[in-house]
């Protein structure tokens, strides 16, 4: 088969895999949600913590959508679970015990006293259970209408992170076919060894990732942000499908960090495809490849909740899409790119709005690079093109980023922390030893030199110029904690700069190529403890909520103080504990906010604060987190809101944890306070 063809035939499987909507293969029956008090009605006079038998408590009672999980445990640490599920499902047996809506399917445990426990509270059940706790699911609602929204209203809700029919999985397989298909074109008539390598160095990246990558928060927002690929993949029908198989829905926490991760782990193939068109060499491509699969900086936010790891993918993916449009000797291939470049440049701006930057750079590609490969016509379509998106986003940009927008244009003292920003290392990431392997930089400014005496000027510029432009951008952001993700969008043409340099250097001094290699496979090792430095109060915090997950029973209620967050949008329990996936969404439990200071009325409370503490439910839990020591006034050292509600609901701690007051972002720093004494973390529990 001709590349042509195999090139075709991935580009319509990938079509119809966008195409295609997994459905379920469970019966129908589904629960509910919101009815938690009827579930937990079913055992009564056994409530949540009391003793059942032979020192066998009801620990947990986890609803998901196709069966009701219940834990019993012991004082000694015991512990018995046992599952409750439709009569029509495939798990339920004829002997097993059931009453009315249930067949409980459970293992024997020989053990006499958890026996008589879980015959105690089957009995209960039996007794309690009434039916009409099942329902089915309802249709789906109608195909919309064959007519076409304006353009306008399209563009608004796409930039809102509403990516329409747009499966996320789909999506990231998508970009993965197409940058397979570049480094196949790009790797066909090069020897066997090459292709073997890039393979390698992907497998290498993906496990480094798994290895070492933290899974934390470390971005801004970090409680609130549902980035637009991620809300595509919680969203979508794959994961709908994945869920049903699963028998529940995913934890959004989880689907955040495997989402993130599959952009990282793709990152060195399509950064291949960037490199060798740009440097029109497969030596460089395989080590700028090799470089970011070892870039500690990369690593370090691989599975993280930000937007700049899948923002470096899709818009080093567009940037090879220009490089072939415009030196492809391919009139078939050439169309393909120009025909997916609208997508992945459109992509590229929705994951972070700031990327709209790069309307530039890539204008700059288009005019000033392969001068000898691309007539004028091709530089026309490219530029039609890219001015297109441009002129498509903008002023949905200026429209949803005028805060910033103006800030920026007004405000101009930021320009003022450039001249910092280049010199401090701290603030310059890329000559920080302890973020950036200094062979890297040696390699870089080798590359500069190599390629200007070599004639390429306009590269040299071009890469230069980009590094430039978006260090003076970022200094809006001047915090050192926070520096490395925003510098994550200077690797790829400061690799670019050090890939250049290697073909010269594989011809005349290939030891040096050799000892550059072996400093970068060392690298994720050096800097093993920068990566997994999470010694900051707000991943403590998020280390400590996800703990506290396992601990608050399902459907139980929490109240968590929210300091000054007039939306109460910061909620700590309300993101740990949200589940997506399958025709019913439910989160692990009900969050309310309690005394934030001025709450928009906009703000939908399910049950105010006054009525639940009126009318209790019979699972009760109060969080006091960070905001209980910023959202306060100056002259208090804790809010003291917080301790109020904790002795008006006579609360019993069930988790406490003391940490270090280390700030990652200042917009959560402790009025009057700077880092230094330690604060705690309660999770207490009504009596």
């Amino acid at each position: 088969m001709t590349f042509r063809r195999a090139a075709l035939s991935l580009l319509l499987f990938v079509l119809a895999l966008v195409s295609w909507a997994p459905a379920a293969s469970a019966h129908p029956y589904r629960l509910p949600g919101g009815r938690e008090k009827d579930v937990l009605a079913l055992f009564a006079p056994f409530t949540l913590g009391t003793e059942i038998a032979a020192g066998f408590a009801l620990w947990n009672v986890s609803i998901e959508q196709q069966r009701i999980v219940v834990s019993l445990h012991e004082t000694k640490g015991r512990e018995v679970k046992l599952s409750l599920v439709h009569p029509d499902d495939d798990a339920a047996r004829p002997d097993a015990p059931r009453s009315s809506s249930f067949v409980a399917v459970r293992d024997p445990t020989g053990d006499p006293d958890a026996e008589k426990a879980v015959a105690k509270l089957l009995e209960a059940l039996a007794r309690n259970d009434h039916g009409d706790l099942w329902i089915e699911p309802r249709p789906r609602a109608a195909p919309r209408s064959s007519g076409v929204a304006p353009i306008q209203a399209r563009v608004a809700a796409y930039a809102a992170g509403q990516w329409g029919d747009l499966d996320g999985i789909v999506a990231l397989f998508g970009f993965v076919a197409l940058a397979t298909v570049l480094a196949v074109r790009l790797t066909r008539d090069e020897p066997a060894w090459i292709r073997a390598a890039l393979a390698a160095i992907v497998f290498v990246g993906a496990a480094t990732r798994l290895w070492l990558s933290p899974v934390s928060f470390l971005g801004a927002w970090p409680w609130t942000r549902l980035w637009p690929n991620v809300r595509a993949v919680a969203e979508g029908p794959v994961l709908e499908a994945l869920a049903a198989r699963a028998g529940g829905p995913f934890y959004l926490t989880d689907v955040i960090a495997w989402t993130n991760f599959g952009y990282a782990a793709a990152m060195p193939l399509v950064l291949f495809g960037h490199a060798t068109y740009l440097l029109r060499d497969p030596r460089a491509g395989l080590f700028a490849a090799y470089a970011v699969a070892l870039l500690p900086q990369h690593i370090r936010f691989s599975r993280c909740e930000d937007a700049f790891v899948p923002s470096l993918v899709i818009t080093s993916l567009s940037f090879a899409l220009i490089h072939a449009w415009l030196r492809d000797p391919s009139r078939v291939f050439r169309i393909v790119a120009i025909a997916c470049l609208p997508a992945a440049l459109y992509t590229g701006y929705l994951l972070r709005p700031l990327n709209i930057l790069f309307i530039v750079v890539y204008m700059a590609a288009v005019v000033l690079l392969h001068p000898e490969t691309a007539p004028p016509v091709r530089r026309v379509i490219g530029v039609l093109v890219i001015t297109g998106m441009g002129a498509l986003v903008f002023p949905v940009f200026l429209s949803t980023n005028d805060a910033a927008v103006k800030a920026a244009l007004f405000g101009p003292s930021w320009l003022l922390h450039t001249g910092r920003a280049f010199l401090v290392p701290k603030l310059f990431v890329l000559t920080d030893p302890a973020v950036t392997p200094p062979v890297l930089v040696v390699l870089a400014v080798a590359g500069a030199v190599l390629a200007y005496r070599a004639g390429e000027r306009r590269l040299v510029v071009f890469l230069l110029g980009w590094l430039g432009m978006f260090t003076i951008t970022h200094a809006f952001v001047m915090e050192e904690t926070m520096r490395p993700r925003y510098h994550l969008h200077l690797v790829v043409p400061f690799l670019l700069l050090g890939a250049s340099a290697v073909p010269w250097l594989w011809d005349r001094h290939r030891v040096g190529v050799l000892v550059a290699c072996g400093a970068l496979i060392a690298a994720p090792l050096l800097h093993r403890g920068w990566i997994q430095d999470l010694g900051y109060t707000e991943m403590q915090e998020h280390a400590f909520v996800q703990k506290a997950r396992e601990i608050v029973p399902e459907g139980c209620t929490v109240i968590e103080y929210v300091g000054a967050d007039a939306q109460a949008k910061e909620l700590r329990f309300a993101r740990m504990g949200a589940r997506t996936g399958g025709d019913l969404l439910k989160d692990r439990y009900r969050v309310a906010p309690a005394f934030a200071p001025g709450v928009i009325p906009e703000v939908k409370i399910e049950k105010p604060l006054e009525e639940l503490l009126r009318d209790p439910p019979a699972c009760l839990y109060l969080y006091e987190g960070l905001p209980c020591w910023s959202g306060k006034s100056p002259d208090e050292a804790y809010a003291g809101t917080c301790s109020e509600l904790r002795q008006k609901l006579d609360a019993e701690v069930v988790m406490q944890g003391e940490v270090p007051l280390v700030i990652y972002d200042r917009q959560n720093m402790p009025p009057g306070r700077r880092d230094g004494p330690n604060v705690t973390f309660w999770l207490s529990r009504a009596r």
